[in-house]
């Protein structure tokens, strides 16, 4: 294992622009008040060597603005996209009356619970474990920022915690905060060794000096 880890910080977006629903592979854009809770990472001097964003509109927006203000490359990958809700996907809740019933079944139970036309909490789990383990094995010691999405990173802190990824407590029990950073630093090795270092931190909140700690080892 490598005395240096890789820093890879989990960026959720920000607030959308739309009624309160599942949003999934629906394309709304951020909320105006996005910007504000972003404006700390603007503040920092190029914390990352990359970064990797979600295709999704309330992603890349962020990603696009950050990777210009710190002229650093950004990459995007569908594989880091939110789970795909189905025929619900993007519908106002205060629209779902007759489906509430779906709705309640699938928060309680989602792996077996699917939504109608809904990508499987199954497939879902694999593909965000597969494109995790493809960002470590290139990871090394680079300091990456991915924004992407709440179900995203509750399956892979899941994942680190080995908790059960099928369990709608694992959805409804932790919570992600618009624009929150989560921090896990990886050793390289077989496997990686992965340690969440502070768990939905606010960009004001994180943990700055831990990077200069970082930096010096």
């Amino acid at each position: 294992m490598s005395d240096r880890p890789g820093c890879v910080h989990l960026l959720r977006h920000g607030p959308v622009a739309g009624a309160p629903a599942l949003y999934g592979r629906t394309d709304v854009a951020l909320a105006p008040e996005a910007q504000t809770l972003l404006a700390p990472l603007f503040a920092q001097a190029s914390p990352y060597d990359q970064i990797i964003s979600s295709p999704r509109t309330r992603c890349l927006q962020s990603a696009q603005a950050l990777a210009g203000h710190w002229q650093v490359p950004l990459t995007v990958r569908p594989e880091w996209a939110e789970l795909d809700f189905g025929d619900l996907d993007g519908r106002p809740f205060s629209e779902l009356t007759e489906q509430w019933p779906l709705l309640e079944a699938f928060w309680q139970a989602p792996a077996r619970h699917t939504l109608p036309g809904a990508e499987p909490l199954v497939h879902f789990h694999a593909r965000v474990l597969a494109t995790w383990q493809s960002l470590l094995a290139e990871l090394g010691e680079q300091r990456v920022l991915v924004v992407t999405h709440g179900g995203v990173i509750r399956q892979l802190v899941g994942q680190l915690l080995a908790a059960d990824w099928r369990s709608g407590a694992l959805q409804q029990g932790l919570h992600l905060p618009y624009a929150s950073l989560t921090r896990i630093w990886c050793w390289a090795g077989e496997p990686p060794v992965c340690q969440i270092r502070q768990l939905a931190a606010s960009p004001a909140q994180l943990l700055w000096q831990e990077e200069a700690a970082w930096r010096l080892m």
